[in-house]
């Protein structure tokens, strides 16, 4: 995404005429071009940056005061919020961009017919794509946000042509799309078919089971597991402190349970970690091979029988920490070794986690607090699944052994 993102920027600077070109070189410029791969120490130059690219020439007049208001939102709102919500809206902005190059569109102006047609077009184009129905929501947010911040007609609130316009094509697009693409659940008696058919005996095969069960009983998403910390476990209360998740938008956290036996398999986890595999004598606690706190699961050496050392004050040491494909390779690896056959995914243990609930006749309320959501649409709809096996249909096979 990170030379994407390169790339995209720089195309998105052909949508600004000549006349504002006069500023590209002024200290701060909004049309300085970075890489997301260093946005750690750039975030202001990225989320100013891809800002440009959103609006047409003809707004040069009050570019001032639109800029003004783009930075102060920066400086008092956008810091502040999650930085993979930073990423996303960075992203959104840059593919808006892409596609008033490629469809030559002017950016959004100050003019409510011209950015209610140029959203049209765009719907059009994302339900024509392969994304996914919630990443074509979100990618409407951020430009309403944008348009709110900018200060411009925001034809997506006030437009009701267009809000209908988009609800009827959204509605159409997911037909299609809600329900082939969904992970393949990793359901309660696979998990214990895991646990059965694997008797860890390595570092390796320790951090694998622990990170299976861990996403199965918290319904975690990839990406939370990976910011998991030894601190944010409480074997006392049987819960797991998730940071920052995608639908915990205040930050406070959002706890989950952890049942017993994954903490036992956790705690494995780390008491081998903390042995030398040639003397078997303990690690120091300085010594940073060792888990004594920060990330929890991390990337073993070429042997695998010891963790890589990690220190997060360390820039070069987070290369050796989990990411998404990592973890992809993990699901990917148990599922062999324990003979199953369906192809599941890293998201197969969220999903499971809430068909398992949701068919041990767990209520909606009780669906949201497991898995976080905010929202009791997804839940909702493994609800509705997991129904299906106490229809009429369901008790007929049953009882006649079908």
């Amino acid at each position: 995404m990170s030379s994407k993102f390169t790339h995209s920027q720089e195309n998105s600077h052909s949508i600004v005429r000549n006349d504002n070109r006069s500023s590209a070189s002024q200290p701060g410029s909004i049309k300085e071009t970075i890489n997301l791969q260093s946005m750690d120490n750039s975030t202001d130059n990225a989320y100013t940056s891809s800002s440009q690219g959103l609006t047409s020439s003809d707004n040069s007049s009050s570019g001032k005061s639109f800029e003004s208001y783009y930075q102060q939102y920066y400086r008092d709102i956008f810091t502040k919020l999650p930085y993979n919500t930073q990423r996303a809206y960075i992203s959104d902005y840059n593919e808006f961009a892409i596609f008033c190059r490629q469809a030559k569109l002017d950016g959004f102006k100050n003019d409510f017919e011209h950015n209610e047609r140029c959203i049209k077009y765009y719907v059009k184009e994302l339900c024509r794509s392969p994304l996914a129905y919630r990443t074509i929501k979100r990618r409407l947010s951020a430009l309403s946000k944008f348009l709110g911040v900018a200060k411009l007609p925001n034809p997506i609130i006030r437009s009701a042509y267009l809000r209908d316009f988009i609800r009827l094509s959204l509605i159409e697009n997911r037909k299609f799309r809600l329900s082939h693409k969904q992970a393949v659940p990793l359901t309660i008696d696979m998990v214990e078919q895991i646990n059965n058919a694997i008797i860890p005996d390595s570092l390796l095969e320790l951090r694998d089971l622990a990170i299976i069960n861990l996403m199965f009983d918290a319904l975690l998403r990839a990406d939370e597991l990976v910011r998991v910390c030894i601190e944010d476990i409480s074997a006392r209360n049987n819960t797991l402190l998730v940071v920052s998740s995608k639908s915990d938008q205040s930050g406070q956290g959002q706890y989950r349970y952890v049942s017993s036996s994954t903490i036992s398999m956790v705690q494995e986890y780390i008491n081998e970690a903390n042995l030398d595999p040639k003397t078997k004598a303990p690690r120091q606690p300085t010594d940073l091979r060792g888990i004594h706190k920060g990330i929890l699961f991390r990337r073993l050496t070429n042997h695998k029988t010891a963790l890589l050392p990690f220190n997060e004050n360390i820039p070069s040491h987070q290369a050796n920490v989990l990411n998404y494909s990592s973890v992809y390779r993990i699901w990917q690896r148990i599922a062999k070794r324990a003979g199953i056959s369906e192809n599941i995914t890293p998201h197969s243990g969220r999903v499971g986690g809430a068909v398992s609930l949701a068919e041990d006749g767990a209520s909606l309320p009780e669906l949201q607090l497991a898995g976080g959501w905010q929202s009791p649409e997804m839940p909702g709809h493994y609800t509705k699944q997991a129904n299906v096996k106490r229809g009429g249909m369901a008790k007929l096979s049953q009882k006649r052994k079908r």
